[in-house]
């Protein structure tokens, strides 16, 4: 939305101190953002899992690298059972020429949520009013982070998205929650498969969610293990975490719902209806047809970054011709999926039903 120029332009406080727009001195961008943000974070679900990296950009730029640490390996210092002396060890040091890879994070995302109101002197004084106009604004934003991070998600763990050649790093880093092709019900052998692939990953429980779309959450109803009459999921109370979407635990993995699934449909990435499908049990196969039940993602294998005073701005102008203020509110981040198909640094899982 372009802000066209006008005899009234408020960017940054109150309007002109004179005339009828004296009335209107009391707005203040910068509490709207801050009311848009809370709603903002309150709507989140992907956005939520991530890790905030927004830090790193305090002093502007618009990347960031993280360094991507092959894993190493410990040996017996003293060898042979020979531990009264320390002339013969085992004591060595590992040279590589290679220097270690990174990843990168960039910030080139930006979204915009916009509206009109008039008689801002009325929205001003009532709360409910403003409160209203900040929570949808707030999670138009909300709603269209998640959407990109899911998107960073689907690309990390599937082969040949949008139908082309590119493969994620984590895809082929697959767990199969039940044992009949296009099924979207979660097993009990699913749930064992889940378990097994944590802790081979050298992982627990803990460090992992689960998130499921909501054909697939439904299901878990049928889990006796899961859904009780006098609760679910088998741990509110205390343990509840501040994640939107929260619906308990599984095996002790803690289980979110979300809505804002993408998935490839042809050559274009779309938010999934009904059931996300995609390509992840094999390459070079340009049929994304697998059902996606969901991803196992590590606590620490999302990222999201801010530009800095963009987490949620907001800017207006009075338009003198419909006498009514004009708000965008607006976004510039960046996300990354870490991770990959190397045992013991496998960090995204997708969550499916066996291939035809």
């Amino acid at each position: 939305m372009a802000l066209a120029g006008t005899n009234n332009i408020a960017l940054a406080g109150g309007l002109r101190d004179t005339g009828v727009e004296a009335s209107l001195q009391g707005f203040i961008p910068e509490i709207w953002g801050a009311s848009i943000q809370d709603y903002m974070e309150k709507s989140l679900v992907f956005g939520n899992l991530a890790v905030d990296q927004s830090a790193l950009l305090a002093n502007g730029g618009d990347r960031i690298n993280m360094p991507k640490q092959s894993e190493l390996t410990a040996t017996d210092t003293y060898g042979a059972g020979v531990v009264e002396t320390l002339i013969d060890t085992n004591l060595a040091f590992a040279k590589t020429s290679a220097i270690e890879d990174s990843y990168t994070l960039d910030v080139n995302k930006a979204i915009h949520s916009a509206i009109s109101i008039t008689d801002i002197a009325k929205v001003q004084t009532s709360y409910d009013v403003m409160n209203m106009y900040t929570s949808k604004m707030g999670y138009a934003l909300a709603k269209k982070v998640d959407q990109d991070l899911a998107r960073c998600l689907y690309e990390s763990v599937s082969f040949n998205h949008s139908h082309g050649t590119a493969d994620g790093d984590n895809a082929g880093n697959i767990i199969l929650l039940n044992d009949t092709h296009d099924d979207l019900i979660i097993e009990n052998m699913g749930v064992a498969n889940m378990l097994e692939q944590i802790y081979i990953n050298d992982g627990v429980a803990s460090d992992y969610v689960m998130v499921l779309n909501p054909a697939a959450y439904a299901s878990l109803f049928k889990l006796a293990e899961f859904a009780r009459y006098d609760t679910v999921g088998q741990s509110f109370g205390s343990e509840v975490p501040f994640i939107s979407g929260y619906a308990g635990k599984l095996g002790g993995v803690e289980v979110v719902v979300s809505n804002n699934f993408i998935h490839t449909t042809g050559s274009t990435a779309s938010v999934a209806t009904s059931v996300p499908k995609g390509n992840f049990s094999a390459n070079g196969v340009t049929d994304e047809s697998e059902f996606l039940l969901g991803y196992l993602v590590a606590k620490d294998a999302m990222h999201i970054a801010y530009s800095q005073g963009l987490k949620a701005r907001v800017q207006s102008d009075y338009h003198l011709p419909s006498l009514s203020t004009r708000f965008v509110a607006d976004s510039v981040y960046g996300c990354l999926v870490t991770g990959s198909t190397t045992a013991g640094n496998k960090k995204v899982f997708a969550l499916t039903s066996p291939a035809s």
